[in-house]
């Protein structure tokens, strides 16, 4: 372990050397006429990223199309730093930088996404027609969003009303190399204002066979999937500087497969999600705003195993009920500091079979975004939880970006943050399974954590990169405890109870670089090396890639083809205490024609190889999991 250690250290004095002597040598401005990219889940305000002093990744609508994802879980798989968390239930749960999928905050334009099955958001129930770009700000940002951000957080940007009328589709159906996994998939949306009144509409529908690579057991690799999701969001100008927002967001899962828990049978599952919210954004001044806002989510989930030999059908339910409301104002105070003040107020009803918990939080948060001098800046602020469960946390961040010249940037941050158990982790666990038996334990603590975090970013002419280190010291961090196995199956089952780690730690480092070649072509490279340590017992957390790394080649050319090669490889990961997996490489592929000014066609290839990678996502499906699949067709937009 203090060898790769070392090796990241001397790695990032190299590359660090390199960058400083690269900049010496360029002309070009950092911003060199280029559009900068404006987030705005690292500030609650739209701020360039060369004013955020962390790592962030924006995912717009066009890679998404390129990519021939059909959910937000696809997406993820080539995003830098996140990787998926094996999970029972065939869910797909990211995690990032190394720290368990429940330290991933996911928002919807800024709202917290509320946990269903075991406690996990399944990145596989949103859908990937309704996004219209990604946020992704790695690194702790409980000072702003508090319980679940300590690894980052995922903001999901949907589509906007538009000044004109727009409409798209998208249709697409693929199948594996197998003949199995058949799929068809479609999406389209309708935005425009008329008068005062904006809108924006969309629906999604995704239907895909069961797949089964091993053939010796009844098992289903891959379940019966039908998926369908609608949103529909609206806007209207009360008066100028006052603006209302409306919207509701629905989707629905349906899974069917053959599973073997104490005999082969035959599960379904449903799951339905329900997402509503209003608010109002009122112009308090040149340069303040005040935002008001609430949302109410509702998740029901239900699953049957019927024996497939005939017998009792075991019904699991779940239902989940928040509802959460916010206020903030952001104002500017002598021209130089930026403050956003907010309080926010949520509750959580969950009900797990006959198990029924409330829960709620109060909150309240201060920053303040310096500009200090030209070249230089830095964000403050912090966070105070008061939990029903756990009492009060206090969650401070301090960070800072320097601009050494025209090519280079510095930045660097420390922050605190926690994590509130789940009910799921407190009372529930999961009882019957077939990997594992995972018990709860009601006397668990909250996760603390303190993060660090320092880099560089740099831009000359065609050239652009940018290198981050950063470590997550984890208290009482929340991990599965082998106690014995339950030999009254074949083969015995393992049995663990969630307990606390004393101590852990993940740390690493993210290397980007791209660069513009002749003939409309353009390389790009996102790789992490990443360290992990259950302190406790000086293991290796689990499921957890010692490296990861996605190279892409893209292509335009002026006769309306337009297409990418990518290549992603997942290093050594240890799927168990005694066990470990070899590391694989995936190579995706993807080809588009230009019809005319309003449709394209396209057509792809995943897992060009074949490559089997099942043992890296324990009993989740991942990348590969279908061996190679196949896929094309039409996308309009008028």
């Amino acid at each position: 372990m203090k060898n790769r250690s070392s090796k990241l250290i001397i790695f990032f004095a190299l590359l660090s050397s390199a960058v400083s002597s690269e900049a010496t040598a360029s002309a070009q401005s950092l911003n060199s006429g280029q559009s900068e990219e404006i987030v705005v889940t690292a500030t609650l305000s739209e701020t360039p990223v060369s004013k955020i002093p962390a790592a962030v990744e924006v995912i717009g609508r066009k890679e998404i199309n390129e990519s021939g994802a059909t959910t937000l879980s696809d997406v993820l798989t080539e995003a830098q730093s996140i990787t998926l968390e094996p999970s029972n239930g065939r869910i797909s749960a990211a995690r990032m930088r190394g720290l368990n999928s429940r330290n991933t905050l996911v928002l919807v334009d800024g709202m917290r996404m509320y946990s269903g099955f075991q406690g996990l958001l399944d990145m596989g129930e949103i859908p990937a027609g309704m996004i219209e770009r990604i946020e992704i700000i790695r690194g702790s940002g409980s000072a702003l969003y508090g319980s679940d951000a300590v690894g980052g957080v995922i903001n999901i940007i949907t589509k906007k009303p538009t000044k004109d009328i727009h409409a798209g589709l998208n249709i697409y159906t693929g199948e594996s190399t197998y003949g199995e996994a058949g799929s068809i998939n479609t999406n389209g949306y309708v935005s425009g204002t008329r008068g005062k009144l904006g809108y924006v509409a969309s629906a999604t529908y995704n239907n895909r066979d069961r797949y089964d690579r091993d053939k010796s057991t009844l098992d289903t690799d891959g379940d019966d999937r039908r998926f369908d999701a609608y949103s529909a969001a609206l806007n209207y100008l009360l008066a100028p500087g006052c603006n209302l927002s409306l919207g509701v967001n629905f989707a629905d899962t349906k899974l069917e497969g053959i599973r073997s828990n104490n005999g082969y049978k035959n599960r379904t599952v449903n799951a339905d999600r329900l997402f509503g919210y209003l608010g109002v954004d009122i112009d308090t001044g040149k340069e303040s705003k005040l935002t008001l806002r609430s949302w109410k989510s509702t998740y029901d989930w239900k699953s049957d195993m019927q024996p497939v030999a005939g017998g009792t059908v075991t019904t699991t339910t779940l239902d989940v009920d928040t509802y959460q409301y916010e206020g903030r104002w952001t104002t500017t105070i002598a021209q130089n500091h930026r403050i956003t003040t907010g309080m926010e107020y949520s509750t959580e009803n969950r009900s797990d079979n006959s198990l029924s918990h409330d829960a709620h939080n109060f909150a309240a948060f201060l920053q303040d975004e310096l500009q200090l001098a030209d070249p230089f800046g830095a964000v403050i602020g912090a966070r105070y939880d008061d939990h029903s469960d756990f009492g009060n946390a206090f969650s401070p961040k301090v960070g800072a970006w320097l601009k050494l010249n025209d090519h280079v940037r510095l930045r660097g941050s420390y922050s605190e943050g926690f994590r509130a158990p789940t009910l799921y982790e407190l009372y529930t666990g999961s009882t019957s399974t077939k990997q594992k038996i995972i018990y709860a334990n009601p006397n668990l603590d909250p996760e603390k954590s303190r993060s660090y975090e320092i880099g560089a970013d740099g831009t000359w002419s065609r050239f652009t990169c940018g290198i981050t280190a950063f470590r997550n010291d984890m208290r009482d961090m929340i991990t599965e405890f082998f106690t014995h196995s339950y030999s009254g199956s074949k083969p015995a089952i393992p049995i663990y109870e969630l307990r606390n780690t004393s101590k852990a730690m993940t740390q690493g480092l993210e290397v980007s670089a791209g660069i513009k070649l002749p003939y409309g072509f353009t390389l790009s490279d996102q790789i992490t090396f990443l360290d992990t340590e259950d302190q406790t017992t000086g293991h290796d957390l689990l499921f957890v890639p010692d490296i990861a790394n996605t190279v892409k080649l893209a292509f335009k050319s002026g006769h309306g083809f337009s297409g990418n090669i990518r290549v992603i490889t997942t290093g050594r990961q240890w799927t168990s205490e005694t066990s470990r997996t070899d590391p694989y490489t995936l190579v995706n592929c993807y080809l588009a024609k230009k019809v005319n000014s309003n449709s394209e066609l396209f057509l792809g290839v995943d897992n060009i190889f074949n490559v089997e990678a099942n043992a890296a996502y324990g009993n989740s499906g991942g990348a590969a999991s279908t061996g190679t699949y196949f896929y094309g067709g039409i996308m309009c937009a008028f």
